[in-house]
């Protein structure tokens, strides 16, 4: 928990809990569930989908430390890899990983378990 007066960062609050506080979070929390949910592995009309999603996605997080993480990220990394779960997941993983070093803020461990941990179970 925050301690009073110290403002904690909306997205580190994702490690723990669902609740997003303004729209950079909300856009994390959606591009995290949809690649937990993902089918694994996806079949043809499934990864096209999931390609369309994320690559079309629109990064609407513009102010703040996280501001065009998102878009950032799929300009430096390429586009999300949708064969499989776990190479959308670690993606992700890194992608939220440029943008918490940005913003100053502990990195979380791209470990696939984990992961799942966290999104899915």
């Amino acid at each position: 928990r925050a301690r009073p007066g110290r403002r904690r960062a909306p997205m580190a609050d994702l490690a723990t809990s669902n609740e997003t506080k303004d729209i950079c979070g909300a856009q994390w929390l959606l591009l995290w569930s949809t690649a937990a949910y993902a089918p694994d592995p996806p079949s043809k009309q499934e990864s096209e989908a999931l390609e369309t999603f994320y690559t079309k996605f629109q990064d609407l997080c513009r102010t703040g430390p996280y501001a065009n993480c998102y878009r950032d990220a799929l300009r430096e990394q390429g586009q999300p890899p949708v064969s499989s779960r776990r190479e959308l997941m670690l993606w992700l993983c890194t992608a939220e990983n440029r943008c918490l070093h940005k913003a100053g803020l502990p990195l979380k461990r791209c470990r696939y378990s984990d992961l799942m941990s966290r999104w899915r179970y």
